[in-house]
């Protein structure tokens, strides 16, 4: 078992303050402007793929820089994960109403510093997540926009 990355632990907390700050503004752009404009053309769906591909690839300049966590990863598994989040995140936005309390918290817990070395592995899960997430909503995550159904993925 791996030793737990953080030491004395109680400096979690401390790690927590730019994970709480990063991912929540982010945000606002990804899933509090930019998605809910891209539904008003596409479902659902669509938007919160069309918005996933552009995620990943805001975070590619992170892989070539020394230093950062990202230089240790591979870039196709943290894409993947990118743009499962952005499917995960999208019904946490429509069915709060646009509101991007829900999408920052959960984009904060994914960004948790308790669990650095998650690569790769947790995307994968959350890819998992995001197609069990569209079989069982696929009504209303691949409706057209305008209709019923659509504003809820």
């Amino acid at each position: 078992m791996a030793e737990f990355p953080i030491s004395p632990w109680h400096g979690v907390f401390a790690a927590m303050v730019p994970a709480l700050l990063i991912g929540p503004v982010e945000e606002i752009g990804w899933h509090g402007v930019a998605r809910p404009l891209l539904q008003l053309r596409y479902t659902p769906l669509t938007s919160a793929s069309i918005v996933g591909v552009f995620w990943g690839l805001w975070h590619l300049p992170a892989f070539a820089l020394a230093g950062t966590e990202q230089n240790a990863w591979s870039f196709g598994p943290f894409f993947l994960g990118a743009l499962a989040l952005s499917v995960l995140i999208t019904p946490l936005g429509n069915a709060s109403g646009g509101s991007i309390l829900l999408p920052a918290l959960f984009h904060f817990q994914a960004n948790g510093p308790a669990w650095p070395e998650g690569q790769p592995w947790e995307n994968y899960v959350f890819g998992i997540a995001a197609v069990l997430v569209v079989l069982l909503n696929r009504k209303r995550c691949c409706a057209a926009p305008g209709t019923q159904r659509s504003p809820r993925c």
